[in-house]
């Protein structure tokens, strides 16, 4: 309940606007209902407009298969049918919106490498799985399907004249004596004030990567760090907690391989385009195979725990390489995360090495020296017996090809490296009608989710699941938020 009266009244009110709040009110729109936007930054966008990404789409219903297998049960049947459903008729919207799709053959940005394909090929009815990105000239020119992906989203909302009030961020959400959600206390330039939605709400706030405190509660590995929206803060969970929402998939996160900078809020992702080089954890031991996996899932590599010392080994790691890696492209491809557009990587990562941001050493024994973790006799195994494997072409240890390794004979670099987030996955538990639940299953009256705030993915990261989630529950959400019986009754 809220005494003050509203500042400005609509059928369906938005939260968020990026590609899932984009999504949502274009559908609300087109289904007839009076729609205003809010977002808390100047220009909106969220993790849509920063990501590489592209989007999932299924080639059959038994897709569905697939999601159920590496969500490990942290989905409803019905949810996940609903998504493979509509995410088969995704292109269609695109096309609808003015846009188009074609396949995803191969993105390659080094090691470990990201394919068209499913990211778990072993679960099964993993070859149903597709990616798509939008084209170049749906997106304006932008080089990435994110980008691509929010520009043609950007201007349908501008073109149906949708009203979107940016800098003005979601503070609580308004119920009435029913227990029905009927709109939002927002904040602008200082000033609380009351926006009334009719109908219904619909929340795709994002994640919060960015809140230190929600990171620490929830995930596994600690500690670790953001490059993606630094104004994803966890706003919409404090207000769907307050609501009475029951939470799902708070611990499921999209986690990549970052170099976090003392000059830069967000960290970097990194990748390695060369083959002289390896990872190891704090002490100098090799812990996973550095050219496979899913670049999505690099928490769950450095997830041990080491009771005895009290600590995760692998938090930070280190890569450590050589000269043909060091020469051969920028450790950061500049192409994803919030820093795409604040600093550009050397070419041939010197000004890093200048910066102290990559350790620059002699020998094994010296980097040691410069890394106060690491132990000289460990390190200088480790790399001898990584050379020896690439002398025979064979790496027992842990199954490296032949082909993705190099000897490292110095000069030796090494670079520490976090986990790093791209979004969480976190939020209410939603219905297969993007209704938010409570902790009985019930319908909370009114309001709606779409989007990385509480995505389907509970396990496991399939990569381009989230950017088609956006599309997938923001056309649900909106259209059902616009099929609500208005309400007008009291404030």
């Amino acid at each position: 309940m809220t005494n003050m009266n509203p500042k400005e009244t609509c059928d369906v009110l938005v939260v968020g606007w990026g590609g899932a709040g984009s999504a949502a009110a274009i559908s609300a729109c087109d289904a007839g209902a009076d729609v205003i936007l809010i977002e808390k930054s100047a220009q909106g966008g969220g993790s849509t407009a920063l990501c590489l990404g592209s989007l999932c789409i299924p080639t059959s219903m038994e897709f569905a298969d697939y999601l159920d297998a590496i969500g490990f049960k942290t989905a409803e049947r019905e949810v996940i049918d609903t998504y493979t459903k509509v995410a088969m008729d995704t292109p269609d919207f695109i096309k609808k919106l003015g846009g188009d799709l074609t396949p995803l053959v191969v993105l390659q940005i080094g090691y470990p490498r990201t394919l068209s394909g499913a990211g778990f090929p072993k679960a099964p009815k993993a070859e149903f799985m597709r990616k798509m990105t939008v084209t170049k000239e749906a997106g304006g020119g932008a080089e990435l399907t994110g980008p691509r992906l929010w520009n043609l989203l950007k201007r349908n909302v501008e073109s149906r004249k949708i009203r979107v009030m940016t800098n003005t961020p979601a503070k609580e959400l308004v119920k009435n004596d029913s227990g029905e959600i009927i709109g939002v206390i927002a904040e602008r330039a200082g000033e609380k004030f009351f926006i009334k939605a009719k109908k219904a709400v619909i929340l795709t706030a994002g994640g919060y990567e960015n809140n230190n405190a929600m990171l620490w509660e929830y995930y596994a590995s600690k500690p670790i760090k953001f490059l993606g929206n630094p104004l994803n803060t966890g706003d919409a969970i404090r207000m769907l907690q307050k609501a009475g929402a029951a939470m799902w998939h708070m611990t499921n996160m999209v986690c990549s391989i970052a170099y976090q900078s003392p000059e830069f809020e967000a960290a970097f992702p990194v990748a390695c385009c060369g083959t002289d080089f390896l990872y190891v954890d704090k002490h100098g031991k090799r812990f996973m195979c550095e050219a496979t996996g899913d670049i999505h899932e690099f928490g769950h590599a450095v997830a041990h725990f080491d009771t005895q010392r009290i600590e995760f080994p692998a938090i930070p790691a280190y890569i450590i390489f050589g000269e043909q890696t060091r020469k051969r492209a920028p450790l950061f491809g500049g192409k994803i995360g919030n820093n795409v557009n604040l600093y550009k990587w050397s070419l041939d990562n010197s000004a890093e090495i200048a910066k102290g941001w990559i350790i620059q050493a002699k020998n094994p024994a010296e980097l040691a020296k410069k890394i106060p973790t690491m132990d000289p006799a460990t390190i200088e195994a480790t790399i001898a017996k990584f050379n020896e494997a690439c002398k025979s072409g064979k790496d027992a240890e842990f199954k490296r090809a032949k082909e993705d390794m190099s000897a490292i004979t110095g000069p030796f670099y090494a670079i520490p490296i976090h986990p790093a987030l791209f979004c969480t996955q976190g939020g209410g538990r939603r219905d297969k009608e993007g209704r938010v639940l409570d902790p009985d299953g019930k319908p909370i009256p009114r309001l709606y989710e779409a989007g990385e705030l509480g995505a389907i993915s509970g396990w496991l990261y399939q990569g381009s699941t989230s950017l088609a989630d956006c599309i997938i529950f923001g056309q649900i959400s909106g259209k059902n938020a616009a099929a609500e019986k208005s309400i007008e009754g009291s404030n």
